[in-house]
């Protein structure tokens, strides 16, 4: 019941829906559209948008966890639902829960249908190694939505979580290759890269396009985020 609760007030936020599923789909096609079939040199003989496609795969778990997650949970607390439900059997746990779920949800089935479209429209390969492929979101998602949970425990309005949310979501997006693709980044720069949640995400899902395991060192660089996350959210 918590769930069809929480689905139902997920679905009447147009602005997320459409930030965290439509727009991810139509930024896809755009680039498909425009980028062409060339290969680039200094893109490691790939063509754009089969190295844009991670960045864009992760684009919508960075918003969804970064702004809808905090924006509803500091809500429900400024409101008095966290205390109020603490005093149930239900407890404030289980709402948590049910935001982690929709969430997660909703990136993954994104997360297809872009691999999908990029596929079908643009000829791009699909995830070779499943497994590594499948790990590196689910950690990734453990770690962004830690960091959401965090910024939500943290700030006392939905108006501060969503500013704290989209001050952070910039610089994450920039280190997952959005404005400036990683393989055309600095040394410097992509070894920082390796280091964030969303570009050790992105490269992991990159290694898993080519064939190959995503990558230890970066499914070890989002395990860490996630439980560095999660335990400074729940304390």
């Amino acid at each position: 019941a918590l769930m069809r609760t929480e689905c139902k007030l997920f679905v009447r936020e147009p602005m997320m829906i459409f930030w965290g599923v439509l727009f991810p789909v139509v930024l896809m096609v755009i680039i498909g559209s425009a980028s062409g079939d060339k290969h680039q040199k200094a893109l490691g003989g790939l063509r754009f948008i089969v190295v844009y496609t991670p960045t864009v795969m992760v684009f919508t778990l960075a918003i969804l966890a970064l702004n809808a997650l905090p924006a509803a949970l500091a809500a429900y607390r400024e409101k008095g639902y966290l205390r109020r439900l603490s005093t149930t059997p239900v407890g404030a746990i289980r709402l948590l829960g049910a935001q982690f779920a929709i969430i997660f949800c909703v990136s993954a089935l994104t997360v297809i249908l872009l691999a999908v479209v990029a596929r079908v429209a643009f000829n791009v390969p699909l995830p070779q190694n499943v497994g590594g492929f499948v790990l590196a979101i689910v950690l990734g998602a453990g770690a962004m939505l830690g960091l959401g949970t965090l910024i939500a425990s943290l700030v006392p309005t939905p108006r501060t979580a969503s500013i704290i949310g989209s001050l952070l979501f910039f610089p994450m997006m920039f280190f997952a290759g959005l404005w400036v693709p990683r393989a055309e980044m600095g040394s410097v720069l992509r070894h920082i890269s390796d280091f964030m949640p969303l570009g050790a995400l992105v490269a992991a899902v990159q290694n898993t396009e080519a064939g190959h395991w995503a990558g230890t060192s970066h499914l070890l660089v989002l395990l860490a985020w996630a439980v560095v996350m999660c335990l400074a959210a729940g304390r």
